[in-house]
């Protein structure tokens, strides 16, 4: 039987077509240039949980960002070094899901930012990185991935964060796909089908997923081939921000549109982001480390503004 999921309404209902985009590096940075890292806000701060260092060198270092001042303090360390998992905030602490070192891990971490200590606190069903997690109501959603061996197809649901079961399946095996919610359903956008992480084979896929069901539903498509991209709902509109395309790391962003299912360019960040993090504090989203021409320590502002008369 269908499970009753609580949903949420868009904060404004401006057509986007009446909106505009403005984006600017800001002139405070990470410690370090990273990427793939997790990121998940908590009463009004950023933090931002493993990743790859510039060398390539999974870490385990948790930073909390203040969005107000600019400044990034040490707020204490994951109980294992990882990157290209999920975070979700849940309650008063942050869930990272898998992830990758050495190998795909299983692990659950929760990072406590009162005592800024780490537990591995369950295991998931399977080893599964380069996956996408949404939080819809009071559930957790984890979507695609990799096992270790190919991009994973599931859905998993847990109501409390820890103990997943198998919801559905989406219409193809991904990873690295972007994930926003818009009105209890989910949406992803692009992803990697086969082969080199960035080398490999795309897909220009937008699914729609119903957390009541598991049902997946391709609805749209991008104009390009794309993963490792982030999205955001900012002002109650779904931005689809960088990303790779099959000729490298992209600056373009969208604005997806839920009620006809279409995506418009909307602007452009000053640099192209690939395999960041984006995270949204009141009316800013922050898209935070990353690759363009290299590993990143960039932060880059993105607000959405009327368009003029």
């Amino acid at each position: 039987m269908p499970r009753t999921i609580p949903t949420s309404v868009p904060s404004t209902t401006v057509n986007p077509s009446r909106l505009g985009l403005q984006s600017q590096i800001l002139p405070w940075h990470l410690p370090q240039p990273m990427y793939r890292i997790m990121g998940a806000t908590l009463g009004g701060e950023i933090y931002l949980l493993g990743g790859l260092n510039a060398a390539g060198t999974t870490i385990a270092d948790v930073e909390v960002v203040d969005p107000a001042t600019g400044t990034v303090t040490p707020a204490g360390l994951l109980a294992e070094p990882t990157h290209g998992g999920a975070a979700v905030t849940v309650g008063d602490r942050i869930l990272v899901f898998g992830g990758a070192s050495t190998t795909v891990h299983t692990d659950i971490q929760a990072f406590d930012p009162g005592t800024k200590s780490t537990q591995i606190v369950g295991q998931l069903p399977g080893p599964r990185a380069d996956l996408s997690a949404a939080s819809v109501g009071s559930e957790v959603l984890l979507l695609g991935g990799f096992d270790g061996t190919g991009p994973l197809q599931s859905v998993l649901a847990a109501p409390d964060g820890i103990s997943f079961q198998l919801l559905g399946q989406l219409a193809e095996p991904i990873r690295y796909p972007a994930v926003a919610v818009d009105q209890g359903e989910v949406y992803l956008f692009g992803g990697l089908l086969s082969g080199g992480e960035y080398t490999g084979t795309f897909t220009t896929a937008i699914e729609r997923v119903d957390p009541a069901t598991g049902t997946a539903t391709v609805v749209a498509n991008l104009p390009v081939p794309l993963a490792h991209a982030m999205a955001a709902v900012l002002g109650g509109q779904i931005l689809l921000i960088g990303g790779s395309t099959p000729s490298g790391p992209s600056a373009e962003v969208y604005v997806f549109e839920p009620g006809n299912n279409t995506l418009s360019p909307i602007g452009s960040l000053p640099e192209p982001v690939t395999d960041g993090t984006v995270v949204v504090v009141g009316q800013t989203a922050y898209v935070l480390g990353g690759i363009s021409a290299a590993p990143m320590a960039t932060v880059i502002a993105v607000h959405l503004v009327p368009r003029p008369s």
